[in-house]
């Protein structure tokens, strides 16, 4: 049965366009899971910390609204496409509409294909059927089973067998100019000896709206593809997002994950990769900035599947106000995978009294012939260092901005050029306001 407080979703609600029978009924067995599952409970592991009622569907009524208004940052990346600095940029409205521009080195390629995902589905339904919802789909959650309803259109990068792109693929999301939910739909995938760097880029439409978004990013990684993709969070302060993401890698695939949470009034992310395939790696990087009354829920997992696998995570955290921060990072070697390296460290930086870190690592080990560590620091900066900096002419406010750049920047510094100069505009901009 359905919790009392869920607002059911319509049939009609959904929509399908001119869709597919596959996508129908995909879309409709998604609309039944959502209805019948329950509200997550709040003494459930996951939701201990966060009240799930704050991203619940409460109608569309109105659709969400697109703003025609330009927006921070877009223009520059268009001049980096221009410069050939990047390989592709593509705006998402509101999860309605998708603007794709490519670069020369794209343009010219046949074989790649970035385009709005009601378009591929149409053009390359061999690409999407088999793969679309399959690592992150209605059954993973309520609120996975909510974005497979009612996704409108989304985002494919498909990089063909082989094909190693040099330049990043710039991706924007821009919410709804109404507090309606956006749902946003992308789909990335890496076909073998491939390599791709995407830069996925999350804001309001407007420092206002109080938006509600919620996200799924779906990433394949065939036999040894590599894959950097970096998501920026930097909405505005009354907005409450919920983000689910997952990598399924093959045998001796690489992927580097970047999650970079700025803004917003409540997140909540739930990351990993699942290393199906022998030799597979992933490493995971989290970099948080909380100010004022700002929540944020991060969830990360690695899931190691098959023999002598390799996962490392070094998720970093720095709070001041009454910001808070809750850190929950699974490491699964199941049995039969012998020979695998696991780590895992959390490190949260206290600025203040008033500022709040939880931090829970766990790892769950079914299988002899492994390494795996796990680690969490939670505190203020030590006395001594501001001391020692102070000892020298560099006054306290600079003191503080040096110890927390130098806390987060071994982290830049696993970015490529152009996503790093990025990330770090906002990096400096929280340190500015310390």
């Amino acid at each position: 049965m359905s919790n009392s407080k869920t607002i059911l979703v319509e049939p009609e609600e959904i929509s399908t366009g001119n869709s597919p029978d596959w996508l129908e009924t995909l879309k409709r067995e998604s609309l039944d899971r959502y209805n019948s599952f329950d509200l997550p409970l709040r003494s459930a592991h996951l939701w201990r910390y966060t009240d799930p009622e704050k991203f619940l569907y409460t109608g569309n009524g109105v659709k969400p609204m697109v703003s025609s208004d330009a927006f921070p940052g877009y223009e520059n990346a268009l001049e980096r496409l221009q410069n050939s600095e990047l390989s592709a940029v593509v705006a998402d409205h509101a999860g309605r509409e998708i603007e794709v521009k490519l670069g020369q080195d794209i343009s010219s390629n046949n074989d790649i294909f970035i385009a709005p995902l009601r378009e591929a589905i149409q053009e390359r339904p061999e690409l999407i059927k088999s793969r679309l919802g399959s690592v992150v789909g209605s059954s993973f959650g309520k609120f996975e089973a909510l974005n497979s309803t009612l996704w409108a259109d989304g985002i494919l990068v498909y990089i063909p067998k082989g094909m190693e792109l040099e330049k990043p693929i710039h991706l924007f999301h821009r919410g709804s100019t109404n507090d309606k939910w956006t749902f946003v739909r992308v789909l990335i995938i890496a076909e073998e000896d491939s390599s791709v760097t995407i830069l996925d880029e999350y804001l309001s439409a407007n420092d206002e709206v109080a938006g509600k978004n919620n996200t799924v990013v779906e990433i394949f990684g065939g036999r040894a593809s590599r894959i950097q993709y970096v998501a920026l969070q930097r909405n505005n302060l009354n907005t409450v997002s919920y983000f689910s993401q997952r990598t399924l890698l093959d045998d001796d695939a690489k992927s580097t994950l970047v999650i970079a949470s700025f803004g917003g009034k409540l997140s909540k992310s739930d990351l990993g990769a699942v290393l199906k395939g022998a030799h597979a790696e992933s490493r995971q990087y989290g970099l948080v900035f909380g100010s004022g009354k700002q929540l944020f829920d991060h969830h990360t997992v690695h899931l190691h599947q098959g023999s002598h696998g390799y996962s490392n995570l070094d998720f970093k955290v720095a709070l001041k106000d009454k910001s808070r921060s809750i850190y929950t990072g699974l490491i699964r070697v199941d049995a039969n995978t012998p020979y695998c390296e696991a780590y895992q460290t959390n490190r949260n930086l206290l600025l203040n009294r008033g500022a709040r870190a939880e931090s829970i690592p766990e790892l769950e080990i079914l299988c002899d012939e492994v390494i795996c560590t796990h680690g969490a620091t939670v505190g203020p900066i030590d006395p001594m260092e501001i001391f020692y900096l102070n000892s020298r002419g560099i006054p306290r406010t600079e003191a503080v901005r040096m110890i927390v750049r130098g806390h987060v920047e071994p982290t830049l510094k696993e970015l490529s050029d152009v996503i790093r100069e990025r990330v770090s505009e906002f990096v400096e901009e929280r340190l500015n306001s310390l």
